[in-house]
């Protein structure tokens, strides 16, 4: 008897993005993507399920609590077959951490330009290319992510420019006979860009610039799609294979909310409970006095000279965002005041162009004191006061330890590395000679400095 092989087939992606910790309608996506699989493969459909990063943001309670570890368990219960790491993942945990957060996974990880400094190869727990055949039709899967080399090299990554990787990936992918599909974490211009310059590639799963194709975007022969951000929708891509080929028919955006039984219900009260359960049975200090939001400050900038060295340091008032009470400190306390994934920023400038950038915070300085901001790390409320120790002024001049510094002399300072990456402070980018240190958040390093304060005050 002859066996005709089969030469169509029907594949569904149905993908997420950018869900940043905002867990309110967790369940009812889960539930809906469970059944969803369920009633297509069914119906015949090859069904993948893809998330395509930044699921995670340390602001959450129960992130923070189980560092990251939550990532694979919601992801499991998802039933998600493929991810791609977001920029949250990447640079706010150490390559370590992040092993750790996959350690339970029972999905694959695919980032395609992304190494481990240590071994020069690709995660250990994840894989540069995923092939997956369908009937005649092989598929190689890519994953990339948004380059940050400030971000990811001092974290102990080795970071590849995306486009670098298509050239040296996708040539190749093709000329073997492969269909290729993109999970991209690179936003809306790059994947345009990607799109034009690489026909080879079929579809671009979106994300990071949390854009919103609510059927999809044709760009030449390739299909483009964006999910918007936190969880607020669903996409389902169907593709079909005809022999060799795999051929993009459709996208769709499901909104989640219209899913819900109750819409006022937050699903994901449950998880911030025991986020905030976990990191208040976390005690650091039996006794701290009170500290003012102004004392912390303060307190930031003593602990940033004594931990790393640098003599003359930098910060603002809005990095914290309240006090802390007199009482026993918990991790609880230290993550509710300081949320934010904000490391320190080590930056060397010329004596002149250092005068340049006092001038700068001058003059920003009144609008910023109730300025409210949100983004490039920042997860508190207004900007507040800019604070410095280190050096005094006298006029145009700049003294460290009594000594006035000429205009060609080199000045070292440290400074949260939020004030490298907003927009009021372009100079620190441009005229700086940076470096990110990693891997102490700032939470972290006040808590050092109270426990070495409480020390040597029993000492």
């Amino acid at each position: 008897m002859l066996v005709m092989r089969k030469l169509m087939s029907d594949l569904t992606i149905l993908h997420v993005n950018d869900m940043h910790s905002n867990f309110h309608s967790l369940k009812t996506q889960t539930n809906f993507m469970r059944a969803r699989r369920k009633e297509l493969e069914e119906l015949g459909h090859t069904v993948w399920a893809v998330d395509l990063g930044d699921l995670i943001d340390r602001v959450h309670p129960l992130v923070e609590a189980k560092n990251g570890q939550i990532a694979s368990a919601i992801l499991n219960q998802q039933k998600i077959d493929f991810v791609t790491l977001g920029n949250n993942e990447g640079t706010a945990y150490t390559p370590e951490e992040l092993e750790g957060a996959y350690k339970e996974k029972e999905f694959k990880v695919i980032i395609s330009n992304v190494k481990w400094q240590s071994t020069g190869e690709t995660p250990p727990y994840a894989t540069e290319i995923q092939f997956e055949k369908i009937d005649q039709c092989s598929i190689a899967i890519l994953g990339l992510t948004a380059s940050y080399p400030e971000s990811y090299e001092p974290n102990g990554y080795w970071i590849e420019d995306p486009l670098k990787t298509l050239d040296r990936l996708v040539p190749r992918l093709a000329s073997e006979g492969h269909q290729i599909i993109l999970l991209s974490h690179l936003g809306i211009d790059l994947d345009t860009l990607i799109a034009e310059s690489y026909p080879e590639i079929k579809v671009i799963l979106g994300a990071h610039t949390h854009h919103l194709f609510k059927e999809g975007k044709r760009v030449n022969q390739t299909l483009l799609t964006g999910g918007f951000k936190y969880g607020a929708y669903i996409g389902e891509l169907h593709l079909k294979t005809e022999k060799e080929k795999l051929i993009p028919l459709e996208e769709s955006m499901i909104e989640v909310e219209t899913l819900k039984e109750d819409s006022a219900t937050d699903e994901g009260k449950i998880y911030l409970e025991e986020g905030i359960k976990l990191l208040k049975e976390n005690i650091v200090l039996r006794q701290i006095p009170d500290y003012s939001v102004r004392d912390l400050a303060q307190l930031s900038l003593e602990a940033m000279i004594r931990q790393t060295g640098i003599p003359i340091a930098f910060t603002y008032t809005g990095l914290f965002v309240h006090e802390l009470m007199k009482g026993a400190l918990t991790k609880f306390d230290l993550h509710d005041c300081m949320p934010h994934p904000i490391h320190l920023n080590k930056s060397q400038f010329s004596v002149k162009n250092f005068k340049q950038l006092l001038r700068v915070f001058e003059e920003q300085q009144p609008e910023l004191l109730e300025k409210a901001i949100r983004g490039y790390g920042f997860r508190g409320k207004l900007f507040g006061e800019i604070l410095y120790t280190g050096f005094s002024k006298k006029g145009e001049e700049i003294i460290v330890d009594g000594k006035v510094l000429g205009d060609d002399e080199i000045i070292t300072f440290v400074c949260p590395d939020h004030m490298r990456f907003v927009p009021f402070f372009p100079m620190i980018e441009e005229k700086g000679i940076n470096q990110i240190l990693y891997p102490d958040l700032l939470r972290t390093i006040i808590e050092k400095e109270l426990i070495f304060k409480e020390r040597n005050y029993h000492d």
